[in-house]
């Protein structure tokens, strides 16, 4: 004999199709573009180049640290009821974390840090 369901578990039912439904059209998403942020470091004689795309993130959503060597670049968003992060660490040796020189338009993301007692070349124009 099959007792019908009681209220009870047609609550329990609901709440778990709500929780499902936020997950699968939340979270996973979330998920999948923290995986996108992709940063690229570029080494070069006198500095480096970091870039990358930081998609739907805005210049206060994003933090950089720098402890010798090591280069954070953290990127957070509280959006409705989630809070996404994400983070990379990058190894730079011999950075001048005092003359770092960043921008972030439309998702693209670009920071450029010379490296300590590096010789930068100006080229001028002859008059």
């Amino acid at each position: 004999m099959t007792l019908p369901p009681s209220k009870g578990s047609r609550i329990l039912g609901s709440i778990a199709n709500v929780i499902q439904d936020a997950f699968i059209h939340h979270v996973v998403p979330i998920a999948r573009q923290l995986l996108e942020n992709q940063l690229h470091v570029i080494e070069y004689d006198n500095g480096y180049t970091i870039e990358g795309r930081l998609p739907n993130m805005t210049k206060d959503d994003i933090t950089i640290e720098y402890e010798a060597p090591y280069l954070m670049i953290s990127a957070s968003k509280h959006n409705g009821h989630y809070y996404e992060q994400s983070s990379r660490t990058f190894y730079l040796p011999n950075a001048d974390d005092t003359q770092m020189n960043g921008s972030l338009e439309q998702g693209l993301f670009y920071l450029t840090i010379p490296k300590r007692g590096a010789v930068t070349s100006c080229l001028h124009e002859d008059e």
